[in-house]
């Protein structure tokens, strides 16, 4: 069985309340959406809070998901704004740069895995903004589509903040790698 259609299967299962394949399905999720949900909270305190939240709402909201295939989607978006609802609670607020539209983009450069750690450094120091964006994007592999579903936002919106977001992780990269030479 393919995973797509096994997804499928385990989110039927789960609208009919069958507790085994929501656990199942918690556990195929559980790492990535941490990872995600760490990119925008301050502490893993908050980054548990956040998982644990977005879990009670899925679980509270599964039989609104009209379509099992863009639970991926409809889960990050949940999480999202679980986090962003934290956050604003703790009275932090995320200024997002507008409808912008960038210069055109070069192609994206591949990644060395002798630079993951230093990228993943350059994450951190992003804004909360920034880095949930290129998580979403080159993390998570998700489509411009697919991110702008997840930020409630147009397609050119999600290609301005990405284009900020790469400045930003280049730009702290070029800094960290200028504090080690």
């Amino acid at each position: 069985m393919s995973d797509r259609l096994e997804q499928n299967v385990l989110l039927l299962r789960c609208r009919i309340g069958d507790r085994d394949a929501l656990s199942e399905l918690i556990v195929r999720y559980s790492r990535r959406l941490r990872y995600f949900i760490s990119h925008l909270s301050d502490s893993p305190e908050m980054t548990e809070d956040i998982f644990q939240d977005t879990w009670v709402r899925v679980i509270g909201k599964m039989h609104t998901l009209r379509n099992v295939e863009s639970f991926t989607t409809w889960l990050y978006r949940i999480a999202r704004n679980t986090a962003f609802q934290q956050l604003r609670r703790k009275k932090r607020s995320c200024e997002l740069h507008g409808d912008i539209i960038p210069p055109k983009e070069q192609p994206i450069d591949a990644f060395s895995p002798a630079a993951a750690a230093m990228i993943h450094n350059g994450l951190k120091k992003l804004h909360p903004a920034h880095r949930e964006i290129l998580a979403l994007r080159f993390l998570e592999q998700l489509s411009y589509q697919q991110v702008a579903e997840i930020l409630g936002c147009n397609l050119n919106t999600v290609k301005s903040r990405i284009y900020y977001a790469k400045l930003a992780l280049k730009k702290e990269m070029e800094a960290n790698n200028g504090k080690r030479q």
